[in-house]
């Protein structure tokens, strides 16, 4: 019997599995358990150390910056290879490549499309017009010749790739279509109907011969013409001439009027009727044949000629501002620093650059007052410190507002410190509580007369008033308008070289661009003779000339008087009491034209004749304005004896450019402030409404933007729309002021046979020249030179008081 072979059962705890803890401090002393728990506790401390939000918000706009919106093709990427990883596309490796390879190019192709695109859109701080819809990398798949012709071949690698039988389907049969196109002359006879469009529409735009109008139609169209008839019918007393503009190009050379003259054409009106026109004759067609290519005149369906505006590219275009050297940051912390060290509590608050200077908006801080207070102990005894002193503490007593001279009484130090040639101090600023300082900027911005007129500001002011004017620009760089029949008139002063005729010239230049010489007429008086004289053949002058003899100076005041006293009668008899109800009224035909009074030096006139003078300016300058008649006054010399306490009392708007002396800035402007200011047109402006003047750097207007205009209003199509002038009212006033009666000469007078001898002794003859030879008075002179015209001694006026002489005298041959 074999011995049975028995075995050791299991013990129960092989099998058994192995209990205990699910961590021990061993696994928790393993290197990756210590790496994940060193990188969890540096995540956690970032928060405290760096802005999480900033380093995000700047690591959006990076990414955003590179990629643009490329970066939805980026994620459409990566989900088309998470969706062929999950379906395991890529085990066709071959297929799989070509895919990819397609989607690929087409992917970079559509994001160098997005480089080209510069759209004003906005993503987080990112603008996509700086770096384009594709970002930084889009601009760079299309940069230069080469990555074009390389985006280009994207295209067609990833359709080559993706759609191959499409792809081949059109290299084949695309050259095949541009031959059968090329062989039935399809592209010859495209661009021929193009050419006949093109030359239809120019002929259509630039060149619309005249023709009879057909029945029941004219030329202005059917619907205008009932909008005419019933005007017409209804009567002319519109309350507000209508606007037209023109029917043709006014850049077209082919105009009968000149390309130069063409292009200068703007938006037009009517001018005004002093009777009421027949509705039969409004609607006639013109008798003058003329030009068949010439540009038809505003009113052309009812025969009245019309007035035009210039168009605004008569002037200059705003010159682009120069690069500014001066870092205003460091300025501001340097004037910070500069009234710190002085122990001036301040903070600069706002900075606004202007075209010349930059105003630094300062708010004045807190002046502290501390006190030492000992400490003591619970019993009430000293502490004592370890250095055997007795230990005490700052406590406040008093905080009060740092006062406003503190700042002002430091401005030679602060132009010291940064190193400024003049600096202004406005404290307060009128309408903030903070005061501005005022420093002159590395260079000055040109400020250009076109530039202001194309504001919002004056566009709105323009609709409004004829006799808007364009200043310039505040130390904030917005434009300053004005309403001279606000103000209602103007006192300008200002050294030599400041600015002042520059404004006077911008004045003018600025009411000839909006209003016509039906609108708005000037009087110019200007002694120096070579100021205004450039203006004198414009229809505006409601004299024929610009008065530059100080003879007439006192003649030409009573003239303006005489006109506003006229105007008066003229309200009483309609019952209204200023120009715009009398131009409104029903009652009136002939609508009154605003009158400005020009006087570029009035210190000459008050040298001739100051009484005569500072009387009639100050009855003027009193009861003018409601007649529409307003003055702008100018003077290089604001003394108290030129610019009287009369004459300022009734001048409230005024203008101050740079003057010599605190004293003139007074005179002026009742207080300092002048004659700090920089010259090149820094001026303050003092108008009726505000407290304190307002600086400006004033508009610049050039002498050949002046000749433009001047060229414009004397064409030769608006001769017989002049106006008339209103020379009797000085011819009356210049015989008053000779003592009331007509002067009368014999022709064997002997001062006529004078006349005759010295006009045979010179080329050219003037009313001065008689004046000073025979000793007679400026209207004798004129006299005897209308008396030399009328027997063909001396030829017509031209421009200037000279005439020139036509032939030898018997006089001058006895003589």
């Amino acid at each position: 019997m074999t011995a049975r072979t028995r075995t050791r059962p299991r013990s129960r705890r092989a099998v058994r599995p192995r209990r205990g803890k699910l961590f021990s401090t061993r696994d928790l002393r393993r290197p990756e358990v210590i790496g994940v728990v060193v990188a969890a506790a540096a995540l956690a401390a970032l928060p405290f150390l760096i802005d999480v939000g900033d380093v995000a918000s700047e690591a959006q706009d990076w990414l955003v910056r590179t990629t643009g919106l490329g970066i939805f093709i980026l994620a459409f990427l990566s989900v088309a290879g998470g969706w062929a990883l999950s379906h395991r596309l890529y085990e066709e490796r071959a297929h799989f490549a070509r895919q990819a390879t397609g989607v690929a190019a087409l992917s970079l192709f559509a994001w160098g499309a997005l480089g080209l695109n510069d759209a004003d859109w906005s993503l987080g701080e990112v603008n996509f017009r700086e770096v384009s819809l594709g970002g930084h990398i889009g601009q760079g798949l299309v940069s230069g010749v080469a990555g074009m012709l390389a985006w280009v071949s994207l295209l067609i690698i990833g359709m080559a790739l993706l759609f191959p039988r499409a792809t081949r389907w059109l290299a084949v049969h695309i050259p095949h279509g541009f031959q059968f196109a090329w062989e039935r002359r399809w592209p010859h006879r495209v661009a021929a109907g193009a050419g006949r469009g093109i030359a239809g529409t120019a002929i259509f735009l630039f060149h619309r011969p005249e023709r009879e109008p057909e029945e029941g139609e004219a030329s202005i169209g059917l619907a205008g013409l009932r909008e005419r008839l019933d005007a017409v019918g209804a009567g002319s007393h519109e309350t507000e001439p209508r606007i037209y503009r023109p029917s043709f190009d006014p850049a077209a050379p082919s105009s009968a009027l000149g390309a130069g003259a063409a292009a200068k054409f703007g938006r037009s009106f009517p001018a005004e009727p002093e009777q009421p026109e027949p509705p039969d004759a409004a609607v006639s067609a013109p008798e003058d044949e003329g030009d068949p290519g010439a540009p038809t005149q505003l009113g052309f369906a009812l025969g009245r000629p019309a007035w035009q505006f210039p168009a605004i590219e008569l002037l200059n275009a705003p010159q682009i501002s120069p690069s500014r050297k001066h870092d205003n940051a460091a300025r501001a912390q340097l004037i910070v620093d500069t009234l710190a060290s002085f122990g001036v509590d301040a903070a600069v608050v706002e900075v606004n650059e202007g075209p010349t200077v930059t105003q630094f908006g300062v708010e004045p801080g807190w002046e502290v007052r501390y006190k030492e207070h000992a400490l003591k102990d619970p019993a009430g005894k000293a502490i004592i410190g370890g250095d055997g002193r007795t230990r005490s503490e700052r406590v406040e007593v008093s905080r009060t507002r740092v006062r406003v001279n503190r700042i002002t009484a430091l401005q030679n130090d602060l132009a010291l410190a940064l190193a400024a040639p003049s600096l202004r101090i406005e404290a307060p600023v009128p309408g903030r509580a903070i005061v501005g300082i005022e420093v002159p900027n590395d260079s000055a911005t040109v400020v250009t007369l076109r530039h202001v007129m194309e504001s919002k500001e004056f566009q709105d002011l323009a609709r409004k008033s004829k006799i808007a004017l364009a200043l310039g620009k505040g130390v904030s760089g917005t434009p300053v308008v004005a309403d001279l029949g606000k103000m209602p008139h103007l006192l300008i002063a200002g050294a030599t070289g400041s600015g002042k005729s520059v404004c006077m010239n911008s004045i003018i230049a600025g009411i000839m661009m909006n209003a016509s010489p039906d609108e708005v007429r000037f009087v110019m008086v200007d002694p120096k003779r070579v100021e205004l004289t450039a203006y004198s053949s414009i229809p505006h002058l409601a004299f024929s000339e610009v008065i530059v003899d100080m003879d007439k100076v006192v003649g030409t005041l009573q003239a303006v008087v005489s006109e506003m006293e006229a105007r008066y009668k003229k309200f009483e008899s309609v019952g209204v009491r200023n120009l715009e109800m009398y131009n409104r009224h029903p009652r009136v035909l002939k609508k009154l034209p605003f009158w400005v009074f020009i006087i570029d030096e009035l210190a000459d006139l008050m040298m001739v004749a100051p009484f005569e003078v500072e009387k009639l300016l100050c009855r003027l300058a009193q009861l003018a304005r409601a007649t529409g008649i307003h003055l702008v006054v100018a003077t290089q010399r604001p003394s108290v004896d030129v610019v009287t306490g009369l004459i300022k009392a009734n001048f409230p708007t005024r203008i101050a450019f740079a003057v010599t002396s605190q004293t003139d800035s007074r005179t002026i402007l009742d207080m300092g402030g002048a004659e700090k200011l920089l010259g090149r047109g820094d001026m303050l402006y003092m108008p009726t409404d505000a407290a304190k003047p307002i600086r400006i750097q004033g508009v610049y207007v050039s002498d050949a933007e002046v000749e433009r205009l001047v060229d414009f209003w004397t064409d030769e199509r608006f001769r017989e729309l002049a106006p008339e002038t209103a020379d009797d009212l000085l011819e009356k006033a210049l015989i008053a002021q000779n003592g009331g009666e007509e002067i009368e000469f014999e022709e064997d007078d002997p001062i006529v046979r004078k006349a005759r001898q010295l006009a045979g002794q010179h080329v050219r003859v003037s009313p001065s020249l008689l004046q000073r030879r025979l000793r007679v008075g400026y209207v004798k002179a004129q006299k005897l030179i209308d008396i030399l015209e009328e027997e063909g001694i001396v030829g017509p006026r031209e421009e200037g008081e000279s005439r020139r002489v036509l032939q030898q005298t018997a006089e001058d041959g006895l003589a």
